[in-house]
């Protein structure tokens, strides 16, 4: 399998509006360059478990410590004895490819939560577990969501299971959904504002505080009609059913009122002529008698020659 870049897209479901999506993050950002290395430390540092990790995002790291020049090919992950005291050197995985390396949300209908990447390939594991081991890394996106979330910062230490291995990275803007930075490794929103969905651009985008607008927040002041149009958020399906019955109903209590008004209006009229019908004729008698228009009127006239 040939070498994969370090930018994915996922499709998605939103929880909020169950609207379907695409968020696109890259970690090319937090790529150590040659002969460097994250390090991390093991949750349990007593007995014989004193152990230290290394790895890199995106890329092979370095070999740790001369307890590992054994350890081939290079690796994108290492688990070593970190007292060099004759201890032993373990892969956590190997190349960085589709087949050693596996991407995945947080949350699947939250991408802003952020990534996490799995290595897989690295040195076997013996009984009970017969594997390879493998290291999962959280990538948490630097929002304000994890921001409030103490969890997040909490000493980030391996965590081991049955030779399978977990690490939480420090929250990082790089791990939000592209479209909420102008790039890789940028704050998010500028600080001033939160990173959503956008379903009328069908995109990640920055919804901006009161006093804040531009792509990523980064303009201070009211925004001008050209610019509001651009940034702003559009109006989504909901939003445009809303604004329909919305109209209907001022359509249809307009109309209402001008059919109260005409029924008013008939009511006074009817009441009018009864009571002028009244005044004509107090007997209650005909007020007015057609006349026979096939009566004879020979009789009447009076016919010359």
């Amino acid at each position: 399998a040939g070498a994969i870049a370090c930018k994915k897209s996922f499709q998605y479901t939103s929880k909020i509006d169950k609207e379907a999506g695409v968020a696109t993050f890259d970690l090319s950002s937090l790529k150590m360059r040659d002969h460097s290395w994250y390090t991390f430390r093991d949750e349990l540092t007593v007995g014989n478990r004193n152990y230290s990790y290394a790895l890199n995002v995106c890329g092979r790291a370095q070999r740790p410590s001369t307890l590992c020049q054994n350890e081939d090919p290079l690796a994108t992950a290492y688990q070593f004895d970190s007292t060099n005291n004759g201890g032993e050197c373990f892969r956590l995985g190997s190349t960085f490819d589709d087949d050693n390396a596996e991407w995945s949300l947080i949350d699947p209908l939250a991408p802003t939560k952020g990534v996490k990447l799995k290595y897989k390939g690295g040195t076997h594991c013996g009984p009970p577990n017969n594997k390879d081991r493998s290291i999962t890394i959280t990538f948490p996106c630097y929002n304000r969501d994890t921001a409030a979330d103490s969890s997040f910062f909490l000493d980030s230490r391996v965590r081991e299971k049955d030779c399978d291995y977990f690490i939480n990275f420090h929250p990082t803007p790089s791990a939000c959904p592209l479209g909420c930075t102008k790039s890789s490794g940028d704050t998010v929103c500028g600080n001033n504002g939160f990173c959503g969905y956008d379903s009328d651009r069908d995109r990640f985008a920055c919804f901006c505080d009161n006093g804040w607008y531009g792509e990523s927040c980064e303009m201070r002041g009211a925004p001008t009609t050209e610019t509001a149009s651009a940034s702003a958020p559009g109006c989504d399906g909901v939003c445009v059913a809303l604004i329909f019955v919305f109209l209907l109903l001022l359509g249809l209590i307009a109309t209402a009122i001008v059919i109260l008004f005409r029924v008013r209006k008939m009511n006074e009229l009817n009441i009018r002529f009864a009571a002028l019908a009244e005044d004509l004729n107090p007997d209650g008698e005909e007020a007015f008698e057609l006349q026979d228009a096939t009566r004879d009127d020979d009789d009447d006239v009076d016919i010359d020659g």
